[in-house]
């Protein structure tokens, strides 16, 4: 088949033509039986593993006469290659092609199929005293910098996501990313530009103290929650008072905030919950800090909304104010992971505690030192934990956020560390008072579902 000229009609900056060229379309649909075949693979095999994840032009010019490839090499060497966002161009193409995109199979696949694309990286910067200037950049690697760096590497600002109006990134679940602004929880799809804002859990105007969310799946019933938690310490007594309320994410991004429990249960101690929380095969983690300034660790079962806590295993000797500092949860080797950075600039070390028996309450422990070669990365400046990848690996913030801009990225899993240069921050950061600037970082994973219709 002689190949045509490039679909323009794909592209997101042709709204004129959403549909495409109907000449493509009847091209592509013509070639479904021949696909079939020659390939002697079964049409629904072929739509669904295949040509919804193939591009256009692929489609188009691709001779199916000479193709002897193993199904297995098309899955893992093709269908991977495809962003979500062309994949949202896709469903353009017919009704057939829109419904595959869009059906649960395909959605379950398309999330549990390992990428090969180049990281990607989401940095929120929020003005604690403008919340309105807050604003959350996508940074992509730079095309000048190394695909396999050793020591350092580059990302650029790509572009500012204009519907998340800033806010503080909480968490990123399944490619969702829940985030807080004006005490009203959001979550966001990057691939898909879908926004669901929930109610505040609590009225702002009356409500005081500390108001955290946390955003759970569970994978028994697909069913995604978030968890509120407000804390208050009372100024005359120091005790500590705190509420949990559960919204449950019903079709069409419905639903209603509830009290987690009716009485609390036998173990559970009023605390202040910390910001950022893990989700790990239907419970949701978090830290918390008592009256006694003892951390906890919190966890929900999503489906039967048990709270439980236990006890973690810091030091001692350390001071309260360096705990809240310097201790946070991370998802490490498939178990919930306390880090502990308050030696890390001192002595380069980082102390790990990984939950292995929660019902025994049994706690595993590990110490990284850095390299001796990568020492001065640490010892230059003063860093902290802010944010986490999939992969086991943190990223380590300066405290102060001046140009040029760096930031730290550590493999837990290798004990590696990468200087990481964030080139195109908007200048007038950098002028801002140090005290008042959060920065909230954290790697990106594309999904195709939709929490309209979970």
């Amino acid at each position: 088949m002689r190949p045509c000229r490039p679909c323009r009609a794909y592209s997101l900056r042709r709204p004129n033509r959403p549909y495409g060229r109907p000449n493509i379309k009847r091209k592509i649909i013509r070639r479904l039986p021949e696909m079939e075949m020659e390939m002697r693979i079964p049409m629904h095999v072929v739509t669904e593993e295949v040509l919804t994840r193939m591009p256009a032009k692929s489609l188009l010019r691709f001779n199916w006469s000479e193709m002897p490839i193993p199904m297995h090499v098309v899955t893992n060497e093709i269908l991977t290659r495809l962003p979500a966002k062309s994949l949202m161009r896709f469903k353009c193409v017919s009704k057939l092609w829109s419904s595959l995109i869009s059906s649960p199979y395909f959605r379950d696949r398309f999330l549990t199929v390992p990428t090969r694309q180049r990281p990607h990286l989401f940095m929120c910067l929020q003005d604690v005293n403008d919340h309105s200037s807050s604003v959350t950049l996508s940074l992509v690697p730079d095309a000048n910098s190394d695909d396999t760096p050793s020591s350092s590497s580059s990302f650029v600002v790509d572009l500012t996501i204009p519907r998340m109006r800033g806010g503080y990134i909480c968490q990123n679940l399944r490619g969702f990313m829940c985030y807080d602004l004006w005490q009203k929880p959001r979550i966001f799809n990057p691939a898909t530009r879908q926004l669901v804002t929930l109610p505040p859990a609590f009225n702002p105007n009356t409500t005081k103290g500390t108001v955290s969310y946390y955003f759970g799946h569970d994978p028994i019933t697909n069913q995604y929650k978030v968890v509120c938690s407000v804390g208050v310490r009372l100024t005359d007594t120091q005790e500590v008072r705190s509420h949990h309320r559960v919204f449950v994410l019903k079709p069409g991004g419905g639903g209603s905030w509830r009290k987690a429990y009716r009485l609390p249960p036998p173990d559970f101690i009023p605390h202040i919950a910390a910001i950022g929380g893990v989700c790990i095969n239907g419970v949701i983690y978090y830290l918390g800090w008592t009256a006694a300034d003892s951390c906890m660790l919190v966890s929900f079962h999503i489906r039967s909304h048990d709270f439980k806590m236990i006890q973690v295993p810091l030091p001692e000797e350390l001071p309260p104010p360096a705990k809240m500092k310097n201790v946070c949860l991370v998802e490490y080797g498939g178990k919930v992971t306390v880090v502990d950075q308050t030696s890390l600039r001192d002595k380069g070390r980082l102390d790990l505690w990984a939950l292995e028996d929660a019902a025994n309450q049994k706690w595993s422990s590990k110490r990284l030192i850095v390299k001796p070669s990568q020492l001065e990365f640490v010892r230059n400046t003063e860093l902290v934990i802010k944010g986490t990848s999939r992969n086991g690996k943190v990223f380590l913030i300066p405290t102060d956020l001046v140009s040029p801009f760096q930031i730290l990225c550590y493999d837990l899993q290798s004990n590696h560390m990468i200087k990481i240069d964030i080139k195109g921050v908007p200048d007038h950061w950098f002028s801002k008072d140090k005290s008042t600037v959060e920065v909230m970082l954290m790697d990106h994973s594309e999904t195709l579902m939709s929490l309209m219709n979970t």
